[in-house]
């Protein structure tokens, strides 16, 4: 067994100084030997990705494999920090899209079936729904092999004049009148002028009339206005463009309906809109 000092030291040299030592080497390649050196790389995986090792020693891989991200996970917690979560993260990655690529490849090289049509045409629609998976693995991989933590842009230092107005939006189709209820509450109660934000509950459930009256009549209630549309045309995304031509705010909020928000969410969030090249924040 291992001490925790013991653990300390490897989790250290892992994380800290083998990264450091690799930066301090990679700096000094001119961008046409550093793709060199990805490509060169890659080829070495090439044999990983192909070899056919006995049944024996692809489940001893697969045990090394296991124990060696149990370890990645054990350093995690035992150094919780941001630059050491990066490189831990990464570290999985790369274990996971050799094996996925080792997988694709004994899938593509071995088990294709092209016997029959019947089976052309299920094998391909299950080899597609494969691919599907991977590539949406991969794409979330690239979303989150190096998350940014972005801080609030504060509105103090802006004059509340020049503070950009917002429309709230509360999409709801049949939901339980309670549930919109309490959002709708959440979202009048949010800490933004009163002269600059509407809160809008957008109901697309015409074919619900009983819960449409009950709709308006908890909008009076509480304060804010209830748009519809005689058709469900697109559904949900059909129902917000509709109030896009229906409302005059700067920005628009878009809660689902069993969203409650916290009540610093548009001082936290309306900031950022004041840089020129933002027009989408998603929190």
């Amino acid at each position: 067994m291992t001490t925790p000092q013991q653990r300390e030291k490897l989790t250290v040299w892992v994380v800290e100084d083998l990264p450091y030592i690799f930066g301090e080497i990679l700096q000094w390649l001119s961008r046409r030997q550093l793709l060199l050196l990805i490509v060169s790389l890659l080829l070495l995986f090439i044999p990983l990705i192909t070899a056919r090792p006995p049944i024996w020693q692809q489940g001893l891989l697969g045990l090394i494999l296991l124990l060696v991200g149990r370890v990645i996970i054990q350093m995690e917690e035992d150094k919780p920090n941001r630059k050491t979560s990066e490189y831990l993260h990464l570290l999985l990655v790369l274990l996971s899209v050799f094996t996925t690529l080792r997988y694709f490849y004994y899938r593509t090289r071995y088990t294709l079936n092209f016997e029959g049509w019947l089976n052309i045409v299920f094998c391909f629609l299950l080899y597609g729904a494969e691919l599907y998976a991977i590539a949406t693995l991969f794409l979330a991989y690239f979303q989150t092999i190096k998350i940014k933590e972005r801080k609030a842009v504060s509105l103090e230092t802006i004059p509340q004049e020049e503070w950009f107005s917002v429309d709230i939006y509360i999409p709801t189709y049949n939901e339980d009148i309670e549930i919109v209820r309490k959002t709708t509450l959440a979202a009048v109660a949010i800490d933004y002028p009163a002269d600059k934000k509407s809160v809008y509950v957008l109901d697309d459930g015409r074919k619900y009339p009983e819960r449409r009256e009950k709709l308006r009549q908890m909008c009076e209630d509480i304060g804010c206005e209830l748009l519809t549309r005689d058709n469900n045309d697109h559904a949900k995304a059909g129902n917000i463009n509709t109030a896009f031509h229906n409302t005059k705010g700067d920005l628009v909020l878009i809660l689902d309906c069993d969203h409650i928000p916290a009540k610093s969410l548009l001082k936290e969030t309306v900031g950022f809109f004041f840089n020129p090249k933002v027009s989408f924040v998603q929190t």
